[in-house]
């Protein structure tokens, strides 16, 4: 017994020796991947033409989008006082700049001077990842080795310390630094607001896409020859959210043009008579009309107090315009979009509306109103509308809505053609939900990223903070196999509030029932930037991804679409 005893122990022990050893090979792994991947490297500032600012680095020296640099003026002598003697230059830091976009030999960096203005001129030094501030996130607390290791082989950077978190919804980032996140053996960096590479704490690393090398590229990631009247589209895997079920792959993709807006909704709508396809987006307080082949296009400026919330396109050339007025409520409208232009049917409505497609048909056919609340945003009031040629509304039925129901985003179908209709939505926590007969029947693992914030005044009590209220994407559906399937917006939670809830890990998720209860299935694509609105046309999916820099509004939406036929056989 006492050499039974003894066996077990030795094995025990060779056992617990090879998990160590496993573990350190590991460890040793993804330090010096994350080393390389942060390492000081030098270059020199380029002033390019227009006020434009290079670096004499590129693709072929692993240079990516969200690199960040500090630049450095010539510096003055360092002498030793006693004898004389010039010890050397010490560089004075100026400025810190950001890689926003790379080519094969060179990037184009933007510039924030430390003090209000600084002198960049050609020929000055850039150091990448010297003196930047980095900040360690572990979530659980199970990594703190791990960045004992980091930061010991990293001594370039300006370290801001370690901190453990519960999730990485807590994690705060570093607009003009670096932040780590460790979570569940996986590795994520940030850099700048970019996701710069993911690794695995017992694999190597898998970097991301890099963005698009021109200002016309979609911000997709997974190469495919394509017309040549089309501009070039990459996509590929990227990071997945935790816990949710298993992927499709989707590698069709094309791309169909750029918008020189960030964009807070989009579609298409045929005009009246012509039946000329043409998108219809908003932005900043305008609604624009875009011929699809011709070009040819049309604007409504609205010109009152209120904020623009969303829109979205109903049938015959109809669509709702939600608006908010600080201090009042919705005031809402309805416009009519033809081969004139815009014409408003109605305004002063007190509803938050959204055109529906309750079928799957492809058509939101559905308008469907849900009373404003003062605490909340979204009242416990949901009706169906009717709206006629002159635009005169019409309530009809009552709809019998969960608890804390909110229109935006929301999906009012028989996903599982059961005759009893789904209602399907973001709850406050930001987790999709679906209820049947108002009983919660799924519920999504992960919270999501709503595409805007909107701020509202507490009209009872003035004295209150304004509430911040998310402002979901709407989605599309289609039918197959006798079922229906939802293609809903699953942009990455996280990061997103420091630049004001735009998410910087966009996605597309499919939702349709499974054996009584619901999955929920990522495309495996992941965009470099929120998916801000999808929808159909012409039997193709339409993506709307969104880049650029939300404090200035600066930026572009890239529209790209992929047949139904891929998609469906996707799903298969």
């Amino acid at each position: 017994m006492n050499n039974f005893f003894m066996r077990v122990t030795i094995l025990s022990a060779i056992f617990s020796l090879f998990l160590s050893l496993n573990s350190a090979c590991a460890e040793k792994t993804t330090v010096s991947e994350i080393v390389k991947e942060l390492g000081p490297l030098e270059s020199t500032v380029i002033k390019g033409p227009h006020e434009r600012y290079l670096i004499n680095m590129g693709t072929i020296h692993n240079i990516k989008k969200g690199n960040l640099w500090t630049v450095y003026s010539t510096g003055e002598q360092v002498i030793e006082p006693i004898t004389g003697k010039k010890l050397g230059v010490l560089p004075v830091p100026i400025a810190i700049c950001k890689v926003t976009r790379v080519e094969k030999h060179f990037s184009e960096i933007s510039v924030k001077c430390f003090k209000k203005s600084c002198s960049i001129k050609s020929g000055i030094t850039a150091k990448r990842y010297c003196e930047i501030k980095t900040m360690f996130y572990d979530v659980n607390g199970s990594s703190f080795r791990l960045y004992e290791l980091i930061r010991a082989n990293l001594p370039s950077l300006d370290w801001q310390g370690y901190q453990s978190i519960e999730n990485s919804a807590d994690v705060t980032q570093l607009p003009e630094g670096v932040v780590i996140v460790a979570d569940k053996g996986r590795v994520t960096i940030w850099s700048g607001g970019e996701i710069l590479s993911i690794h695995d704490e017992m694999t190597s690393a898998r970097s991301l896409p890099q963005p698009a090398l021109t200002q016309s590229t979609p911000p997709v990631t997974e190469t495919k020859e394509i017309d040549s009247k089309q501009k070039t589209v990459t996509s590929a895997p990227g990071i997945m959210i935790p816990g949710l079920s298993t992927n499709l792959k989707i590698e069709n993709y094309e791309a169909v043009t750029s918008i020189d807006h960030i964009v807070d909704s989009v579609g298409i709508i045929e005009s009246d008579r012509a039946k000329t396809p043409y998108f219809i987006y908003l932005s900043n307080k305008t609604l624009y009309a875009l011929a699809v082949e011709t070009g040819k296009s049309y604007q409504y400026a609205y010109k009152g107090f209120g904020d623009m919330v969303n829109m979205s396109l109903g049938p015959n050339g109809l669509i709702a315009l939600n608006i908010y007025i600080q201090g009042e409520g919705m005031n809402s409208r309805i416009l009519k979009f033809s081969t004139r232009g815009f014409t408003v049917l109605t305004k002063d409505i007190e509803y938050i509306l959204e055109f529906l497609d309750m079928n799957g048909n492809g058509i939101n056919e559905s308008l469907v109103g849900q009373d404003f609340d003062a605490e909340s945003f979204f009242g416990s009031g949901v009706f169906r509308l009717a709206v006629d040629d002159s635009g005169r509304i019409t309530q009809h039925d009552s709809m019998d809505t969960p608890k804390g129901f909110n229109l935006l985003g929301a999906i009012m179908a028989d996903l599982d053609k059961n005759k009893i209709k789904e209602t399907a939505y973001y709850n406050p926590g930001g987790k999709l939900v679906v209820y049947e007969a108002n009983k919660q029947k799924w519920e999504s693992p992960s919270r999501f990223d709503p595409i805007k914030i909107m701020l509202i005044d507490d009209i009872v009590n003035e004295s209150n903070a304004p509430r911040d209220v998310p402002v979901w994407p709407q989605s599309a559906l289609f039918n197959e196999d006798h079922v229906l399937f939802a293609v809903v917006p699953s942009n990455q939670t996280g990061i997103w509030s420091i630049v004001g809830g735009r998410s910087k890990n966009g996605g597309l998720g499919v939702l349709c029932p499974s054996n009584g209860t619901y999955a929920f299935r990522l495309l495996t694509t992941k965009f470099q930037g929120p998916v801000q609105s999808i929808f159909m046309y012409d039997n193709e999916l339409y993506i709307a991804v969104v880049e650029g820099n939300t404090f200035t509004g600066q930026g572009k939406t890239h529209i790209i679409s992929v047949p139904m036929n891929v998609l469906k056989k996707s799903i298969k």
